[in-house]
């Protein structure tokens, strides 16, 4: 093709891609999002959480009962959905990976709302490319990709969101977000400042409307809210209903209210003075509400951009000011309605630019705009985790170990559940506030006693954010076979030392081998020449090795039926 041919070739195409560019450029954005999307399930790194989830809804498909039997901090409705389907997937090690393909339909949910409550208060452009853009925001796309409740939590948000800021609010209509909302609060506990900032931004609209001589206010719709509220109270109410057949309503309330609520906790203790933070935003989001009302009292969609821009300020700043421990994904449901209000805000600054350059340059400015915003949203996602980096093999590996060398129902004592399919000794997770409380004294540390109770053969690796004493104990009394421990004791290597006895300590009566190099030890094991694998009852023993024996670990015999080899272990 020559150069006048290729120019002609281009020219035509020209005002085809002035017509349809925008569109050309959402789709591409939709499918690039799909496709990371799937490549982050496959290749991001894995979470804490995601597994203490996984291990709360494998107890669902146990007959377990979530608070009761299985300890959880969080709120229960996104473990019971996900149950069916964990079983339909089955116990195995690549589990992880098919959870999170299940979080899918929520993010669709959530940047399909986001389109939605886009459409509904400016224009479906807007919505459009909010949508896109929230979906390409690193920490949206990263911590929305991992399985955890927080993607139920933002879906149902951005969803109640979507029916209360669209048409007027209608007794059907107060129903149905009442019940999301209540969706929202029984997936979250976090659902309160969610809630809370948008009463606030509502009762601060209606205030306005007061100032403003109350002229253009519509009346107060009380059938509407009082659906509303009564579509709230379903399901929390049916889910208190079923915990209390189940005898397990006081778990419920301890484990997602009275657990969380640790005094001096997180950035309740080192940062008070954040306190300071909630009415310095008060002041500042009420002046720049205030003059967004003016802008146009008479429009409903203007009052409902405000209660928007005010809600989304004011869950900021009761997240920064009063939540103990702010973490990545408390900002899910508050990303895409901050970038609907920048995605707005650049929509009436192009305006303004059309009045003076004319509207024909708009088309393509908006669509440079938005194309940019996706470019620096990818380019920072990228530099902060390669999509194509290769998987984390910790979990697997771990996951795997505990499908072939543990049997159904024997207990492994972990730190959050990340054995997923083995019950624990301890009933408490490690995750912040427990380890608080821990520090603390608000809690026994009584993990060693549980591991005895339990008869348990089986642990994860040393970790330093086991207690102190539990740390101790369990480096005491198990050995790593790979990625898990076995109950046991590591004698350590003879090379460098006399011959002399080692002593070691049985925590609870088991059958144990002494194996040296490998093999079966042949010195003397309390005084009595060993042969054979022997019942060791509580308390301290003696071995005294052979000349030329080097490693020598004790280990529990059922290991050694199970083709385990006691290796040096690797503490953190």
């Amino acid at each position: 093709m020559d150069d006048s041919t290729w120019k002609a070739s281009i020219r035509g195409w020209t005002p085809w891609l002035r017509r349809h560019g925008e569109s050309l450029a959402l789709t591409l954005a939709f499918f690039a999002l799909t496709a990371l999307r799937i490549l982050y399930a496959l290749h991001h790194q894995v979470d804490s959480d995601e597994p203490q989830h996984l291990h709360v809804v494998w107890g669902w498909t146990q007959g377990l009962v979530q608070y009761r039997d299985v300890f959880d901090n969080h709120a229960p409705l996104f473990h019971l959905l996900i149950a069916p389907f964990a079983a339909l997937i089955g116990e195995r090690a690549n589990v992880l990976t098919y959870a999170r393909l299940l979080m899918l339909p929520f993010v669709a949910v959530s940047i399909w709302a986001t389109c939605r409550i886009g459409r509904s208060l400016w224009s479906e452009r807007i919505g459009l490319w909010a949508g896109a853009v929230a979906g390409f925001v690193p920490s949206f796309l990263l911590a929305s990709t991992e399985f955890r409740a927080d993607d139920l939590w933002m879906a149902c948000w951005l969803s109640a969101l979507a029916v209360l800021l669209d048409s007027r609010l209608t007794p059907r209509r107060g129903f149905l977000a009442g019940l999301l909302l209540g969706a929202t609060m029984a997936a979250s506990l976090k659902s309160v400042l969610l809630i809370l900032a948008l009463g606030a931004a509502y009762g601060t609209v209606r205030v306005f409307d007061r100032r403003s001589g109350d002229r253009w206010a519509p009346p107060t719709q009380r059938p509407a809210v009082a659906a509303l509220v009564l579509g709230f109270l379903v399901l929390p109410v049916l889910l208190m209903v079923a915990f209390w057949r189940m005898h397990a309503l006081g778990a419920l309330v301890y484990c997602t209210v009275r657990h969380n609520i640790a005094p001096g906790l997180g950035l309740w203790h080192s940062a008070p003075q954040r306190l300071l933070i909630l009415p310095v935003a008060l002041v500042i989001l009420t002046t720049l509400g205030w003059a967004s009302y003016r802008r146009d009292p008479r429009s409903r969609a203007q009052r409902l951009r405000v209660v928007l821009l005010l809600a989304t300020g004011i869950y900021l700043a009761l997240l920064e000011s009063i939540w103990p421990l702010i973490t990545e994904e408390d900002f899910l449901p508050w990303i895409p309605m901050v970038v609907l209000l920048a995605v707005a805000g650049m929509q009436h600054v192009l305006n303004r630019v059309a009045r003076q350059f004319g509207p024909g340059r708009i088309a393509r400015w908006r669509t440079a705009a938005g194309a940019a915003a996706l470019a620096a949203c990818l380019v920072g996602a990228t530099f902060r985790e390669s999509a194509w980096r290769e998987p984390d093999p910790g979990e697997r590996r771990l996951l795997a170990a505990v499908l072939e060398e543990t049997r159904p129902g024997e207990p492994v004592m972990d730190l959050k559940g990340e054995t997923v399919f083995r019950p624990r000794p301890y009933y408490y997770v490690l995750e912040g506030v427990t380890k608080w409380r821990l520090q603390s004294g608000l809690l026994p540390d009584s993990i060693a006693s549980e591991v005895v109770g339990k008869r348990t053969h089986f642990a994860v690796p040393d970790n330093r954010f086991f207690p102190p004493a539990a740390r101790r104990f369990l480096n005491a009394h198990f050995v790593s076979v790979g990625p898990l421990r076995v109950l046991g004791t590591d004698l350590g290597d003879q090379r460098a030392s006399a011959r002399s006895p080692r002593l070691f300590d049985v925590s609870y009566a088991e059958r144990f081998a002494v194996v040296a190099d490998g093999k079966g030890a042949g010195g003397d094991l309390d005084g009595v020449r060993y042969r054979n694998p022997v019942l060791l009852h509580p308390g301290l023993h003696s071995y005294l090795p052979l000349e030329g024996e080097r490693h020598v670990a004790v280990l529990w015999v059922g290991a050694l039926e199970r083709g385990l080899v006691a290796e040096p272990e690797t503490r953190e």
